[in-house]
């Protein structure tokens, strides 16, 4: 998977942009006292019964989660969870971590949760052995490259041509900078977008791209002496939660995050936990 994040600590309480975050308010002030949408739990397809089972990768890291804990409810994911399973119904200690490794949440075959959440990119091919969610966050890429880069000068994608970049093997990203920006040099792969990272901060490459919240996280706390250069367009990913496949949660669990978006709640979370620069530009086609 591409977007997953790999990273270090939270950044929140910057405003929020680009549509996403619209109310700019924390969360807890923002939720609305609301019916749940499931009511009776017992009406609902669940691994077991009475608790809603929501699985992880391991470890997860910020804005998603906070100290590496999806119980305690900080982080993006972790409050969305509460939130959704709220109106579902459930009470607070009715919500159940476990843990499933990334790439078999998505695998073929019987899960051992009702819903799997660490930043999964929604793909016609994972839809073939899983069910989605609806869409809760569109994460979008953005370039990454050294503070006295030439790669600032870039406007276009066909200005980036010239560089030479890094990416983790099997990623969108690296997806994106060879069928995308198709660069003159090869694409340098690495085992995991830390090692992209820090062979950019080494010099050894020219640029990366990273989700980005990821991004700001290398920024901001990882590297002092790489930057973010901009936005790249048509470069959006939506992320879901993971059912099982043909699981009847699926109408529920959107209908909960509906009312979520309907009355603000989600816009909130956005915004408090994953928000954009207002100084970051996007560049052109």
């Amino acid at each position: 998977m591409s977007t997953r994040r790999r990273f270090f600590t939270t950044t929140a309480g910057m405003a929020s942009l680009y549509g996403f975050g619209r109310l700019g308010t924390a969360a807890h002030d923002a939720t609305p006292a609301a019916s749940p949408i499931a009511g009776d739990m017992s009406h609902l397809s669940l691994k077991q019964a009475g608790q809603l089972s929501v699985h992880t990768d391991q470890p997860v890291y910020a804005p998603w989660f906070v100290d590496n804990d999806p119980s305690n409810g900080q982080g993006f994911e972790s409050a969305l969870i509460y939130a959704l399973a709220e109106r579902l119904g459930f009470e607070h200690g009715q919500v159940v971590w476990g843990i499933t490794p990334f790439a078999e949440s998505f695998a073929a075959g019987p899960k051992d949760f009702d819903l799997f959440i660490t930043e999964v990119l929604i793909t016609d091919q994972r839809r073939e052995a899983v069910d989605f969610s609806d869409p809760y966050y569109t994460s979008q890429l953005t370039l990454v490259a050294q503070k006295d880069s030439p790669v600032f000068v870039a406007q276009t994608l066909a200005d980036l041509k010239p560089f030479t970049f890094g990416a983790q093997a099997g990623t969108n990203n690296a997806t994106y900078i060879t069928d995308i920006i198709q660069p003159d040099a090869k694409l340098v792969l690495f085992e995991s977008n830390l090692a992209s990272a820090q062979a950019l901060s080494d010099g050894e490459i020219d640029a990366v791209l990273e989700p980005l919240q990821t991004g700001l996280e290398l920024v901001n706390v990882q590297f002092d002496n790489l930057a973010l250069v901009a936005l790249l367009p048509d470069a959006g990913h939506d992320m879901g939660m993971v059912l099982e496949k043909g699981s009847a949660l699926v109408s529920p669990v959107n209908a909960a995050l509906q009312s979520l978006e309907d009355d603000g709640t989600l816009d909130a979370l956005v915004a408090e936990w994953l928000p954009v620069p207002e100084d970051l530009r996007e560049l052109g086609r």
